[in-house]
């Protein structure tokens, strides 16, 4: 993420305007992207997009590229101007779901393959000298049985955490004889020293909008510029090194504000307590007919909506505050009980919408018990992994025909107290391997919650069928 960080600076003092990108579910990283460069980050998921059912029939390449295609169209509508795409990947190239052919799904390889775009593989020689090129020699001869015959292409590699002088004239030697061989580069080394130090906690990187601001964006570009070739990079992707800086070459974000309205009324959480919010789902949303309405939780009270959607986040570091908004949680349990108002929490937005949370010092935060729940968070992680769902009947309207699936992941640290009666669960939740892991998420009325971050191109069937509720 930090180098990726440190590209977006230095392509943009170079006036190349950079739309980004992360490969797999991840909320944290595409937020860090949109700090630096003020452009919304798509999140590209080749198994979350595919949708269906875990055991599905594969979608054709050009099936999934199109449905790819779809969530950076939905992002463009906000944005302005060409731009480059720089995409993330997320943990080593080639991990991605477990599956028949050695996987793949989901991998930062899958996607590359998938769309034709070259990689440049990061290697962390923290602990390690020569044996990083025979590290790198292995994932360039890799063929999983998936790729067939559409290889990927490297662009180079840039290794990281590189500790002197001395150990980048090591690697260098260690690197010449692949470039002879592959033709492929070592495009720089990367010291420990000089990079920005950016804390984590147990969801991941501490948030953008805590400690962006205190990055200097200029330094930061200067850093990889000192160390990597740059240059070669563009000249490799047939670039100009250099284009004419222009105003907002960033792609800047557009106000997304309706002048009138065209639907229902779908209010968003979005504070520092809840930003786990995919950035394609509001213009999905609004494609299909609703308006859509920031709030803060933190610091506002219920805005007039016809339905409310709480997505993950934090809500267990801002407990105290948002206990402190009482007259909210008193007008979300007026309007859930008087008006029927239809409510739907993720992960972080479902814990909110429980009675309490119990922390792991045994204090409990007191929250909108609109849910009969309860939870407690953990030091282990209880969830992660992909998530396939089919709705249950009896809640969503127009679901009672053909089997409603979607697709997403679940992270998370709290585990519920409370049992859910299987006639109150949302759905069947599966791994992706097909694996059944039984009735997931609760409803009560109208309000629903659960622990699955519903990924908006695996689950357009989903929204549409919920914004019925609003009608």
């Amino acid at each position: 993420t930090v180098t990726m960080a440190a590209l977006l600076c230095a392509l943009q003092a170079r006036g190349f305007g950079v739309r980004p990108a992360k490969t797999g579910p991840d909320y944290i990283d595409a937020a860090w992207h949109t700090a630096l460069c003020g452009a919304a980050s798509a999140n590209l998921d080749t198994w979350m997009a595919a949708g269906g059912p875990p055991d599905a029939r594969p979608l054709s390449s050009r099936a999934l590229r199109a449905r790819l295609a779809g969530v950076r169209e939905r992002l463009a509508e906000d944005c302005g101007g060409e731009a480059l795409l720089l995409v993330e990947g997320a943990m080593g190239l080639f991990d991605g779901a477990a599956g028949p052919d050695g996987g793949g799904d989901g991998s930062s390889a899958r996607l590359a393959s998938l769309c034709d775009m070259p990689v440049v593989l990061l290697i962390n020689v923290r602990g390690m000298g020569q044996s990083a090129a025979a590290l790198a020699e292995g994932f360039f001869r890799f063929r999983p049985s998936w790729i067939k015959q559409r290889r990927l292409k490297f662009l180079g590699v840039i290794c990281t955490h590189v500790g002197s002088e001395r150990h980048a004239a090591l690697l260098r030697d260690a690197f010449a004889p692949l470039e002879r061989h592959h033709g492929i580069p070592l495009l720089g080394c990367l010291p420990r020293a000089g990079a920005p130090d950016i804390a984590s906690r147990h969801l991941g990187l501490v948030q953008a909008q805590e400690a962006a601001g205190a990055l200097d964006r200029d330094a930061l570009g200067r850093w990889l510029e000192e160390h990597v070739r740059l240059d070669e990079i563009l000249r490799r992707l047939g670039l100009p090194v250099r284009v004419e800086k222009k105003d907002g070459a960033s792609v800047p974000l557009k106000s997304t504000t309706r002048t009138r309205r065209r639907g229902p009324v779908v209010a968003i959480a979005r504070d520092e307590a809840f930003s786990f919010l995919y950035a394609d789902l509001p213009p999905l949303l609004r494609r299909l007919g609703a308006e859509v309405r920031f709030f803060s939780p933190l610091r506002e009270r219920l805005p007039a909506c016809d339905g409310l959607y709480l997505p993950g986040g934090y809500p267990e570091l801002f407990g105290a505050e948002l206990a402190a908004n009482t007259e909210l949680r008193k007008e979300l349990r007026r309007a859930v009980r008087e008006d029927d108002l239809p409510v739907h929490g993720e992960c972080g937005g479902y814990l909110y919408l429980m009675r309490r949370l119990r922390r792991s010092d045994g204090t409990e935060i007191p929250f909108c018990d609109v849910l009969p729940l309860e939870a407690a968070l953990r030091e282990r992680r209880v969830a992660l992994g992909y998530r396939a769902a089919c709705v249950r009947p009896g809640w969503l309207p127009d679901t009672e025909g053909a089997p409603l699936w979607l697709r997403g992941h679940e992270f998370h640290y709290a585990e519920l107290l409370t049992p859910i009666a299987p006639e109150e669960a949302l759905w069947q939740s599966y791994d992706a391997a097909g694996q059944c892991l039984g009735p997931e998420g609760c409803r009560h009325g109208r309000v629903s919650g659960t622990w699955l971050h519903a990924y908006p191109q695996g689950a357009l069937t989903f929204w549409r069928a919920w914004l019925r509720l609003l009608r």
